[in-house]
C-alpha cells in the first residue's frame, strides 16, 4: 500500500521535534514490553494518542507561519492565539489561515497571502470578496509585508456570530486588489462662497441604494425620500485624478452638498471629501451612493455620491473643500477556503444589568481580551461611538474604547467595542457606560 510510507513520514515529521526525558522514555518501553490482555493495535494507538496530547504546543511552534506570526504581533495576542497551519492553494495564488482566536461574537484570524508565480501581490493587497461563515461583519487589515517571498499577512475581524466556541467555521477568499494608489489632500479648487443657493434637485429614494455613511445617514433613512443635487449639472475635473469628478455642488435645505461622479472602471475606486480650516478643524460628510437611468431619474446604483455636510452656510467662507482618493490597478478572482473549529478565548466577565440610554436599553455586559460587548433592545441614538464606554484596571488606570460594531441579531441589539490590544480580563475592575459602574471582583 502506498499510503503507509507518506502516513509514516507525516506523524514522524510532527513527533520529530517531541523530546522526552530518559526516565519517561523507560516507562513507555516497559509499558510496550509488558504482555497484557490489552491487544498491539491498541497499545500503539494510546502511545501515539499520548505523544501526540503531549506535542501539541510543540507542533504550534513548529508550524512556520504560526512562528512568523508570533514575531508580528505583541505577546499577550501571541499567548492567546490558536495554531490553524491550512493551506488553499488557486490560481498560483497560496492561503495559509495561520492562526484564529474568538469570543461570544467576534472572531479574529490572521492568514497569509502568497503569490507563488507573478507579482500580484503587494503590500497594499485588501481583501474585496471574503467571509467568515456565521459572521455578518467583516473588516481586514495588513499587519506585514515580506518583500522577498511576495507574502502578505493579513488580519480578519469578523463580529455578528453568536456561540462560536467550538464550532466550524470556513474562511473563504474570491477576490481581492493589489497595486493601490492613493491621491491624499487634493484640493478640490471650489469656491464654497460662490456656490449655488438653490441648485436644481431631484428626488431619492433612500430605500433603493447600495449604501452610505455618516451621523446624519439613518436621520435620512428615515425621511424615505430625501433631496439630492441634479447629476452632471458641473463635471468638474480634480487635479490628478481621472476616475472620478466633481458632478455638481449647492445648498440643500441648507447643507452643502457636493456630488461626486465616479468615472474610471476601477472596481474598487472610491474617495471621500472633508472641510478644513486654519484651525486644523475637519469635517466630514454623510455619503449616500446612488445610480440614475436614462431619463435622469435616480435609481438604485453606485455611479453617484451625495456627500453632505452639517454645517452653517454661513461658516462655509472659513472652509476648504479637499479629498483623499484611491484606485487599484490590479483585480485578482480564485477559490481560497479553508475549514476549522474554532476556540474560544479562556477568559470572559459577564454581567447582568439595566442601564437605559436614549432608545437604548443596555441588559448585559460582557468583558473578553477582545473587547466590550453590550447587548441591549431598542434602538440606540446615533453612532455606537457616541456611547462612553471605559474599563478601570486593577492599577488605577483607565482605558477607553473608540472603535465600535453595531449589528442586530434576531430582535437584539448588540454594539462591540473593540480595544487597540487585548484586555487583560483578570485586571479589569469596573466598566463605565455613561457614567454607570458594573464593578466586578
Amino acid at each position: 500500500m502506498t499510503e503507509i510510507p507518506s502516513i509514516k513520514n507525516a506523524i514522524d515529521a510532527r513527533l520529530a521535534p517531541l523530546k522526552l526525558s530518559d526516565d519517561f522514555a523507560v516507562i513507555i518501553q516497559k509499558q510496550a514490553n509488558n504482555t497484557g490482555t490489552m491487544k498491539k493495535p491498541l497499545t500503539v494507538a494510546a502511545l501515539i494518542c499520548l505523544c501526540l496530547l503531549i506535542s501539541v504546543p510543540v507542533m504550534a511552534a513548529t508550524i512556520p507561519g504560526f512562528n512568523a506570526l508570533l514575531s508580528r504581533v505583541t505577546p499577550e495576542i501571541a499567548q492567546m492565539l490558536q495554531p490553524i497551519g491550512l493551506v488553499a492553494e488557486n490560481n498560483g495564488i497560496k492561503m495559509e489561515v495561520v492562526a484564529a482566536m474568538n469570543d461570544e461574537d467576534t472572531a479574529v484570524v490572521y492568514l497569509t497571502m502568497q503569490d507563488l508565480t507573478g507579482n500580484r501581490i503587494d503590500k497594499s493587497i485588501d481583501l474585496y470578496d471574503y467571509s467568515i461563515t456565521g459572521m455578518s461583519m467583516f473588516t481586514s487589515q495588513v499587519v506585514a509585508y515580506d518583500e522577498r517571498t511576495k507574502t502578505a499577512t493579513i488580519r480578519l475581524l469578523a463580529n455578528g456570530g453568536s456561540e462560536l466556541n467550538g464550532k466550524k467555521i470556513t474562511v473563504g477568499v474570491d477576490s481581492f486588489l493589489s497595486a493601490r494608489h492613493e491621491y491624499t489632500d487634493v484640493k478640490t479648487g471650489i469656491d464654497l462662497t460662490a456656490i449655488p443657493k438653490d441648485p436644481e434637485k431631484m428626488l431619492l429614494d433612500m430605500n433603493n441604494i447600495p449604501g452610505g455613511g455618516g451621523d446624519l445617514f439613518e436621520t435620512l433613512r428615515e425621511k424615505s425620500i430625501i433631496q439630492v443635487l441634479k447629476n452632471d449639472q458641473m463635471n468638474r475635473p480634480l487635479p490628478g485624478i481621472d476616475f472620478a469628478q466633481i458632478s455638481n455642488v449647492g445648498l440643500v435645505d441648507g447643507r452643502l452638498h457636493v456630488q461626486i461622479k465616479w468615472t474610471g472602471t476601477g472596481i474598487d475606486d472610491h474617495g471621500f471629501l472633508y472641510l478644513t480650516n486654519t484651525a486644523g478643524e475637519v469635517i466630514h460628510p454623510t455619503n449616500v451612493s446612488f445610480g440614475t437611468d436614462a431619463y435622469g431619474n435616480t435609481q438604485y446604483g453606485d455611479k453617484y455620491e451625495e456627500n453632505i455636510f452639517d454645517i452653517d452656510a454661513g461658516q462655509l467662507d472659513q472652509f476648504k473643500l479637499k479629498g483623499d482618493f484611491f484606485t487599484n490597478g490590479s483585480y485578482v478572482q480564485g477559490k481560497w477556503r479553508t475549514t476549522f473549529k474554532i476556540a474560544a478565548v479562556s477568559q470572559t466577565k459577564q454581567a447582568d444589568c439595566s442601564i437605559d440610554l436614549e432608545n437604548m436599553k443596555i441588559k448585559r455586559v460582557s468583558i473578553s481580551p477582545l473587547g466590550i460587548t453590550l447587548l441591549g433592545s431598542g434602538q440606540p441614538e446615533g453612532p455606537a461611538d457616541k456611547i462612553n464606554v471605559a474599563v478601570a484596571m486593577l492599577d488605577g488606570s483607565v482605558r477607553k474604547f473608540e472603535s465600535a460594531a453595531t449589528y442586530r441579531d434576531d430582535g437584539k441589539i448588540i454594539i462591540k467595542y473593540m480595544p487597540d490590544s487585548p484586555l487583560k480580563v483578570e485586571d479589569v475592575r469596573e466598566l463605565h457606560i455613561n457614567g454607570n459602574v458594573i464593578k466586578y471582583k
